[in-house]
């Protein structure tokens, strides 16, 4: 997979992580229809273990980027 693809992708979870750490609540309301609305409707009740889940999102995907290529191609190189 080409790097500038799986940068991007890091940059909405890092931007998706930091708006779920920061508002919880209103995040999940926000996401709130459709399939996942009951799971979305759980996570509201807990804004605690949404936090901490916003948190590990963006760690997370900080050690991806980490781990990227530092050239155009593929992100990682063998």
């Amino acid at each position: 997979m080409d790097v500038r693809v799986v940068e991007s992708l890091v940059m909405a979870e890092i931007g998706d992580g930091v708006i779920t750490a920061l508002y919880p609540v209103e995040h999940c309301a926000r996401w709130e229809f459709g399939p996942w609305a009951p799971l979305m409707g759980w996570f509201k009740q807990r804004p605690g273990l949404t936090r901490i889940l916003g948190v590990a999102q963006v760690a997370g995907a900080l050690a991806v980027a980490a781990t990227l290529s530092n050239t155009p191609g593929p992100a990682w190189r063998k």
